[in-house]
C-alpha cells in the first residue's frame, strides 16, 4: 500500500489530513523541531517497486513521503536539527530493520542534498554565462535607447516611431537581464534552501513508535 501523507486540500494548523477511504491518516503537527509521520508499516516508507536512479543505490523514499518531509523541513528552516517521529501500525520485526531504515533515509536525503547543491552550481555557471552573453546586447540596446530618448517629445510620426523604438529597446534590456538574474539570484537561492532542508533531514534523529 502506498503511503499518502498529503491530501488534496491544504491542512489547517493542528488539523488532521484525511484522504480517500483506505488512505493513511496523517495528523499534521506544528511541533517545533519535530516532524510526525504515520504509516502502515516500515515498507511503506520506501518505494520498493521503483528501480533506484543514480546516485541512489537503494529503493528511494516513497515520493509523497519525501515531498511531505521536505516541506516540513523547509517550513522549519530556523531549526538547526529535526526529529522525525515515524508511527507505524505494524512494528518493525527487529532492531536491525529499524537501523537499516534509518541508514537508508539518511543516505537518500544526503544524495538529494548533493543533487540540489549540484543544481545550484549549474544555475550559477549558466547564469554567469547568460550574463556575459547579455552584456553586449544590453550595451547596444541601451546606447540606442539613450539616443532615441533624446529625440522624444515631438508629436510627429517620427516622434511616435522613436517612442516605440525606445520602448522596444528598454524591453530588450529587461528581457536580457531577467534570465541571468533569475538563475543567479532567485533559483539559486531557493535551491540552496532546498539543499539545506535536505541536509537537515539526512542528519535528523529518527524515532520509530507503534500506534496504540
Amino acid at each position: 500500500m502506498s503511503a499518502r501523507p498529503e491530501s488534496a486540500a491544504p491542512p489547517t494548523r493542528g488539523s488532521p489530513v484525511v484522504g480517500a477511504p483506505g488512505d493513511v491518516v496523517v495528523p499534521y503537527r506544528a511541533t517545533p523541531g519535530v516532524v510526525e509521520l504515520h504509516l502502515p508499516d516500515l515498507k511503506s516508507l520506501f518505494d520498493t517497486g521503483t528501480t533506484p536512479a543514480y546516485p541512489h543505490a537503494a529503493a528511494p523514499v516513497e515520493p509523497s513521503v519525501a515531498s511531505y518531509l521536505l516541506r516540513c523541513a523547509r517550513a522549519q528552516r530556523r531549526r538547526a536539527h529535526l526529529e522525525l517521529v515515524v508511527t507505524l501500525r505494524v512494528p518493525p520485526s527487529t532492531r536491525a530493520e529499524e537501523a537499516s531504515a534509518r541508514s537508508a533515509l539518511a543516505r537518500y536525503f544526503a544524495n538529494e542534498a548533493e543533487l540540489a547543491r549540484l543544481d545550484s552550481a549549474v544555475n550559477r555557471t549558466e547564469g554567469i554565462a547568460a550574463f556575459r552573453y547579455a552584456v553586449p546586447v544590453i550595451l547596444v540596446a541601451g546606447l540606442f535607447a539613450g539616443l532615441f530618448y533624446t529625440q522624444l517629445g515631438t508629436e510627429s510620426a517620427r516622434g511616435l516611431l522613436l517612442a516605440l523604438g525606445y520602448l522596444v529597446l528598454i524591453t530588450v534590456v529587461w528581457v536580457m537581464l531577467w534570465d541571468p538574474m533569475e538563475l543567479l539570484l532567485f533559483d539559486s537561492f531557493f535551491l540552496r534552501l532546498k539543499a539545506r532542508a535536505l541536509r537537515k533531514l539526512a542528519a535528523a534523529t529518527v524515532r520509530f513508535t507503534t500506534a496504540a
